[in-house]
């Protein structure tokens, strides 16, 4: 038999039932049944009207009252009108009090952007704090945002996933900068452009230093000459080679000018061509120079006395003097002179013995003279030969003749050449003078000279 309790007066019946009462406000008590092991419970089954969503206890068709409601798990259960529980279709995602709501089911997890969502018991998406990284079916995970990138630290660039995981890229050649490879050197390298040193900087740039004055060589200055210059140490020329460095090329047999070699002659030296002589110059070249001119005689103005003169006379004065001898005529150059003739039949004789050089080209003889005479006839009685004797060949050529018929009234240059043939000879520059017994003739010579050009080399 069903016992029940009274109602509360502040609740009125809403509706007769054959079995029970149903309170609009209230609930009815449970009942003890007893459960033969499956299907819906019988009379004394424990049926709760107002049931949680999930009601796992055993139904009995005599338990429900027709158009009610209720859930088995996920499955709605809907009374009808014979009293009996019939299943709908089971819900997706919650039942509660016979129906399916909800828009997801309890404890499922998710992610809208970076913000995790978990499914409450009502089946609606609860949001938690958004994922400092990455949210992944609705747990926060990662170490680092997707899409950015960084250098590890051995310089490897790495991208972050999708995931939130650092992942590898190959290697850098150069440098990694902010996740990316760049530069076109490694730093700390040492290079050159050119003349100029260059050191690769942490960014993985070339920097140039001041350019070099030489060479630049891994990427330092360094040599002591241009490549490619050349000069002369002394004679031998010199290249300067690609480190800088003067590299020593063979003695040149003349001359080294401007690091090579040139040049026919050995710069100084002379040499007779043709009777020309010519000079090396700088440069090793020949050049035509003016041989200066020898004055061979010596004592050639008679003031060392009788010295290098040999004097042949039949006078008792020699024929070297001193000019004070003489009241009217002072020597041409102070104090002596030579003074042929002067007495009758006179034979005076002057020579000097000199050696022509070899190759010369010019050879002349030159003196002062002066003549006076007391023979004022139109012959010729007194006279003085100029001559040059070549005693080896026994050669006597006259070069000039002055007689009593050509004085003079002061001291007269006289001029002549010699014959180049006596070139390389010994020969002997000579006056002779003859007179008669009458009207003494006087000859006077001074400042004798025998100038001989010639090409020595």
């Amino acid at each position: 038999m069903l016992k029940t309790r009274r109602l509360p007066e502040l609740c009125r019946p809403a509706r007769l039932l054959p079995l029970v009462w149903v309170v609009a406000c209230g609930s009815i008590n449970t009942v003890e049944s007893k459960d033969d092991g499956g299907g819906l419970g019988g009379a004394d089954g424990a049926v709760g009207k107002d049931a949680s969503p999930n009601d796992s206890a055993t139904l009995d068709a005599s338990d429900c009252m027709p158009g009610e409601r209720r859930c088995d798990d996920k499955t709605p259960l809907t009374c009808d009108a014979s009293g009996v529980w019939q299943r709908g279709t089971a819900c997706s995602n919650v039942c509660t009090a016979g129906s399916c709501v909800g828009e997801c089911t309890p404890g499922a997890k998710m992610c809208v952007g970076n913000i995790p969502q978990i499914c409450d018991g009502q089946g609606l998406w609860q949001g938690a704090p958004a994922c400092t990284f990455v949210c992944r079916q609705g747990d926060c995970t990662g170490v680092c945002m997707p899409g950015a990138r960084q250098c590890s630290a051995t310089g490897v660039p790495q991208s972050c996933s999708a995931d939130g995981a650092w992942e590898n890229g190959p290697a850098c050649p150069f440098v990694c900068a902010q996740g990316v490879c760049s530069g076109v050197c490694r730093p700390g390298r040492m290079g050159c452009n050119g003349n100029l040193p260059q050191t690769c900087t942490s960014a993985g740039e070339w920097q140039s230093g001041a350019a070099c004055p030489f060479v630049c060589s891994s990427g330092q200055c360094a040599g002591a000459c241009t490549p490619g210059a050349r000069q002369c140490a002394s004679n031998v020329p010199q290249t300067c080679g690609a480190s800088g460095v003067w590299q020593n090329g063979t003695a040149c047999e003349f001359v080294c000018t401007g690091g090579a070699c040139g040049g026919s002659c050995v710069p100084g030296s002379t040499r007779c061509t043709n009777g020309q002589k010519q000079i090396c110059d700088a440069s090793g070249n020949w050049q035509n120079t003016a041989s200066p001119s020898v004055q061979l005689l010596a004592n050639s103005g008679f003031d060392a006395g009788h010295m290098a003169w040999v004097e042949t006379t039949l006078s008792t004065t020699t024929i070297i003097t001193n000019e004070s001898a003489l009241t009217t005529l002072k020597a041409q150059t102070p104090s002596n002179l030579a003074w042929l003739g002067g007495y009758s039949n006179a034979e005076d004789d002057l020579s000097q013995s000199v050696t022509i050089p070899a190759g010369a080209t010019a050879i002349t003889l030159s003196f002062y003279y002066a003549i006076s005479s007391q023979d004022m006839t139109a012959s010729a009685y007194d006279t003085m030969d100029v001559y040059s004797y070549d005693s080896a060949a026994a050669r006597y050529t006259p070069l000039a003749t002055f007689n009593d018929n050509m004085t003079t009234s002061t001291w007269t240059r006289f001029s002549t050449s010699l014959p180049l043939s006596l070139a390389g000879r010994t020969i002997e520059i000579g006056f002779q003078s003859a007179t008669d017994g009458n009207k003494n003739t006087n000859f006077f010579v001074d400042s004798v000279s025998l100038d001989v050009t010639a090409c020595t080399p």
